[in-house]
């Protein structure tokens, strides 16, 4: 059995590396190549209507299954390996500078779920990558299929693979949920590497090819395991799920841990995967935002998917749990657990909420994705680059992460505080492969202790803003020991209901205070002279709120109901 997984191991890890590992950045162009790329799986054997037969529990009964039409896409940066024959899955996303993996790859697939009504085929494997669902929830019915493929562009400038299927085909022992029955639908996707461009692109459209209405739902199903070793992904269980939404919505979960039916919790939760207790579902509740992903804290590398999300704005949160690490994936009995972040973009918000193409419709957006390197949040985000502004309160310092996409592109940045002494930081940014930040110390400054608006401005060669992040900040000295005063750390938090919280101070004193959400936008602040502050909210949600005594400060998270 070692020696099997051994080899299974290596077959793997050589399919995905392919072509070797030195490049340089003088390879700016892009590149396309024809692989094979092996796996393996325990043995089973399905029906003509991809419906599971005979399977076997047998841990040594391994198959080697290849696939002769899978896809290389590189440049200098990045290299993809697409799978069009299983899926149109894009199986690795490697990015050259930290020479990690992003994208989770299953040692060994097995067969899971047989005959419990959860899934379209009613069972269900995990190889993992990113690649499309439709026209049904729970990886839908093309997720195991050879798509039809061609190479629309090839150039040195852009390669584009077009993978296209069409719902032609039903299961008659679907279980009931799964509704929609033939549809008829063709998904048409393209993935796109660009030369000089750390992102790549996954564009989407759905053709309705009736002449009447169609209910659908679409997902795509990311399983993502940033910054690890080729042949050995996985996410640590410091790994942040980066979801700019305050609050999810708990769908399934064992014992229902992650929260009633339907119910609305705080989204800080379940951002790590440490923090789920087992598998479940979550959903991203009043999802607006433009970007999503994994950060792993263990190397600070993240991928992240950046999209506008007017055709897609449900997010699904999935993990199978934090008791899931490292497991034997040649153990039938695990099912496929393991340590990755599966993340999903729907055109729903949820699980068996269909969608509906009008008569003849058409609909496409775009779906794009990035490393990031050495970024330990993420406050904005677009297709040239991503922003996270920084203020540690103890040490005064001011400063910023940031990551550009496009190593051709050059741009300016903009560090500032509102305040009279006019505190601005101007420089000229490059593309680094690596990330950039920088710390600034305010206390050298001539700045008068009190709140002050500080920004991040990431400028084009016309001077636009293309990039932005703002938020309030108290400058303010420092406690020192032989100063009397109040202790703030000893401040106790009421929770009161109906948006109502109360501060407690240890005596009184006079105090000012800054309530704001966690998109560092201030919803309240004034000064009270007692020894509480109360405070009435117009919402409920996450907040932080920030006291000062004139001697130090002191930052809480507060949870508004």
């Amino acid at each position: 059995m070692n020696y099997l997984k051994k080899v299974n191991s290596l077959y793997l890890l050589l399919s995905l590396l392919i072509v070797g590992l030195s490049y340089t950045s003088s390879q700016a162009q892009v590149i396309l190549r024809d692989t094979t790329v092996t796996w393996q799986h325990h043995s089973y054997a399905l029906n003509p209507d991809y419906s599971m037969d005979t399977w076997t529990t047998d841990n040594t009964d391994i198959e080697e299954v290849s696939f002769s039409g899978a896809k290389v896409i590189e440049n200098d940066l990045i290299r993809l390996v697409v799978v069009p024959e299983y899926g149109a899955r894009v199986l690795s996303h490697y990015y050259k500078p930290t020479q990690h993996e992003y994208l989770y790859q299953s040692e060994c697939g097995s067969p899971y779920g047989m005959n419990a009504g959860n899934f379209y085929y009613d069972w269900l494997m995990v190889w993992g990558g990113i690649f499309p669902t439709f026209p049904e929830p729970e990886h839908g019915k093309a997720w195991l299929v050879p798509w039809d493929y061609s190479v629309v562009k090839n150039t040195t400038d852009t390669v584009t693979i077009q993978m296209q299927y069409t719902d032609e085909r039903s299961f008659d022992g679907a279980p009931g949920g799964f509704n929609n029955g033939t549809t008829n639908i063709t998904c048409v996707v393209e993935v796109s590497v660009y030369s000089h461009s750390a992102s790549w692109d996954f564009d989407v459209k759905l053709i309705n090819n009736e002449a009447e209405s169609v209910n659908y739902e679409y997902w795509t199903c990311t399983t993502l395991t940033p910054g690890s070793e080729v042949g050995k992904t996985a996410s640590p269980l410091n790994s942040e799920m980066i979801i700019p939404s305050e609050e999810y919505f708990a769908a399934w979960s064992p014992g229902a841990w992650i929260g009633n039916y339907n119910t609305h919790y705080a989204m800080s939760d379940i951002a790590y995967l440490d923090d789920w207790v087992d598998m479940g579902i979550a959903y991203a509740a009043d999802f607006k935002a433009n970007y999503w992903g994994v950060i792993n804290h263990e190397n600070e590398e993240g991928i992240m998917r950046i999209s506008d999300n007017q055709e897609t704005p449900g997010v699904k949160l999935w993990t199978w749990g934090r008791n899931n690490v490292d497991n034997n994936m040649f153990d039938f009995n695990n099912g496929g657990a393991d340590n990755y972040i599966e993340l999903w973009a729907g055109a729903s918000e949820s699980f068996f909420t269909d969608e509906t193409l009008s008569a003849n419709e058409q609909k496409s957006w775009k779906e794009s994705y990035c490393a990031t390197v050495g970024m330990t949040g993420i406050d904005a985000m677009d297709y040239h680059a991503a922003l996270h502004l920084l203020w540690n309160e103890a040490s005064q310092s001011l400063g910023y992460e940031l990551n550009t996409f496009q190593s051709d592109a050059v741009y300016t940045l903009v560090l500032s505080l509102d305040n009279p002494s006019g505190f601005t930081v101007e420089k000229e940014i490059a593309f680094d492969a690596l990330g950039q930040t920088a710390d600034y110390d305010l206390t050298a400054e001539d700045i008068s202790a009190g709140y002050y608006m500080a920004s991040l401005e990431l400028r084009n060669t016309e001077d636009e803003v293309i990039l932005s992040s703002a938020r309030e900040i108290y400058v303010g000295t420092v406690l020192h020991a032989d100063i009397a005063g109040p202790d703030l750390n000893q401040m106790a938090i009421h929770a009161l209901g109906n948006q109502r919280i109360m501060a407690q101070m240890t005596e009184p004193g006079h105090y000012a205070y800054q309530v704001y959400n966690l998109n560092g936008q201030t919803v309240q602040q004034a000064q009270v002279d007692d020894s509480q502050i109360d405070i009435q909210l117009s919402e409920a949600g996450i907040y932080l709120l920030r006291v000062a005594d004139g001697h130090s400060v002191v930052t809480r998270k507060i949870a508004v109901r």
